[in-house]
């Protein structure tokens, strides 16, 4: 019951930043012409991480310490699963514009890159949940310090 709450906790706040990602996609892609795939990194990467520090104050049982390596830890995690939503966009985006063409359509970038935003979220978020909480809650690994013979 309590990991579903936790969820619960964390799907809310993935949706404020899920908001907040996809209003900064459709900025870059809508205002600067970036592409999908692009824009998605730099969107994806400001609003993971403000979730991540935000559901580890307000969701998860903070383990003491750490922050900046428990970040470091997130950010790595955050930056290979950008990258491969990043590249299953691409496929989408193409997927989506051959479908369209195929049967006379001719859909705009913003439209195409929000369906295929739509399409990745699911699993990412089932994903960012679990790496979130063991991150927030593990006690990091004690280094041994160096010792002179």
């Amino acid at each position: 019951m309590k990991t579903w709450i936790s969820f619960l906790k964390f799907g809310s706040l993935s949706g404020l930043g899920w908001a907040l990602d996809f209003a900064i996609l459709m900025l870059l892609v809508a205002a600067f012409g970036a592409s999908a795939a692009a824009a998605n990194v730099v969107s994806s990467s400001v609003a993971a991480l403000t979730v991540f520090l935000v559901s580890r104050r307000l969701v998860f049982a903070r383990a003491q310490g750490g922050l900046a390596a428990r970040v470091a830890v997130y950010f790595l995690y955050t930056f290979c699963m950008i990258g491969l939503a990043a590249a299953a966009m691409g496929l989408l985006v193409e997927g989506l514009n051959q479908f369209a063409s195929s049967h006379g359509w001719s859909l705009r970038p913003t439209v195409v890159a929000a369906a295929a935003k739509v399409i990745v979220t699911p699993p990412l978020l089932i994903l960012n949940f679990l790496v979130a909480r063991v991150t927030a809650e593990r006690a990091l690994p004690r280094v041994a310090a160096a010792t002179s013979v």
